[in-house]
């Protein structure tokens, strides 16, 4: 996100772009992400021979809106201030939502199901608290090129998420001050 200056000869200087356009363009895709997702859904939803409803669209509007995971009942909540959407129909509008690839289930624990888009990225990483159940995406370009190295002529690897489980330090600390 940068601009070329060619004031003073300096058109070979990057500079980087004022901040309001940077956000701008930032508000820009996220309205174009949840657009394609709608075209997205509309298309599979024809394919598969489904009726297209107001409540899909408004679900799948709804979920493009987060920047983070959700659970089914934060879901819930949210779209029932503007129509009122049974839980029946979020769920399985969730399965159809997976099976066109546009968001992904995370099953963190038995009692920590999560939700989001599909990350646009080829690779996510999260680290899960077997204490707190809290979450946290991260990134490690590293590890994501070990990765891309065991493409072979056999198997391409498309995307790929993995999930490390431990204790997050607020946790660890909590168990250390327990045990003085």
């Amino acid at each position: 996100m940068q601009r070329s200056d060619k004031l003073c000869g300096l058109d070979k200087i990057e500079l980087p772009l004022p901040r309001e356009r940077i956000v701008r363009k930032k508000m820009r895709n996220t309205i174009d992400e949840k657009s394609i997702a709608i075209e997205k859904l509309k298309a599979f939803i024809k394919q598969k021979k489904m009726r297209q409803t107001a409540e899909r669209i408004l679900i799948l509007s709804k979920i493009y809106d987060y920047n983070t995971f959700f659970d089914v009942q934060t879901l819930h909540e949210q779209i029932n201030k503007e129509m009122r959407v049974s839980l029946a129909t979020i769920y399985n509008t969730l399965e159809l939502l997976q099976e066109c690839r546009l968001i992904i289930r995370h099953n963190f624990s038995s009692q920590n199901v999560k939700y989001e888009k599909l990350p646009t990225g080829a690779s996510t990483y999260y680290k899960i608290c077997t204490n707190c159940d809290k979450v946290k995406a991260f990134s490690d370009g590293k590890l994501t090129k070990s990765i891309a190295l065991r493409n072979t002529s056999a198997f391409s690897i498309v995307h790929h998420t993995l999930y490390l489980y431990g204790i997050c330090k607020k946790c660890r600390e909590k168990m250390e001050r327990k045990k003085r």
